[in-house]
């Protein structure tokens, strides 16, 4: 069972979805806005968002940036509904990440139950290796900037 944020707009699409997602074991969290739904994940803890597309105040994309500037949630996993257009300007499968924004799956409205509950399992399975990956690049990093401080010290001193 995961603790799932649902950001979606129409207030009946919110309630099917949290209504889809209960029947699938999970908890959820509703939120009608990005902020709303900021405030919701700085509040209680969530293993998964999914997120409308074209929210009032933000772009789905723009929300799951702000999501992950939330202290400790930089690689939180999120489901991205978006309208059916979406799917004929840049046709790609539902379980397809966002490749600007790892962890992001896409899915097309309307979405089946199953779609919907589809997107958050693989969103979630995905979440630990592109943690470890996020994590071991920000290691190597870190290593690098060592090595080249160790670097430039040994060239002072000689």
């Amino acid at each position: 069972m995961a603790a799932v944020l649902i950001a979606q707009a129409p207030s009946d699409e919110r309630a099917r979805l949290v209504m889809t997602l209960q029947m699938a074991g999970h908890e959820a969290t509703e939120a009608s806005d990005g902020a709303a739904a900021v405030e919701a994940l700085q509040t209680a803890h969530h293993d998964v968002a999914v997120i409308d597309g074209e929210l009032s105040d933000m772009f789905g994309s723009e929300l799951v940036l702000a999501l992950r500037n939330v202290r400790g949630y930089i690689m939180l996993p999120a489901v991205l509904m978006l309208p059916a257009s979406a799917a004929e300007a840049q046709p790609a499968e539902s379980e397809t990440p966002t490749p600007e924004v790892p962890a992001v799956y896409r899915v097309y409205k309307p979405a089946s139950s199953g779609e919907l509950h589809a997107a958050v399992e693989l969103a979630l399975s995905e979440t630990v290796g592109e943690l470890d990956r996020h994590l071991m690049l920000e290691q190597r990093r870190e290593l690098w900037s060592d090595v080249s401080a160790l670097q430039r010290l040994a060239r002072s001193i000689t």
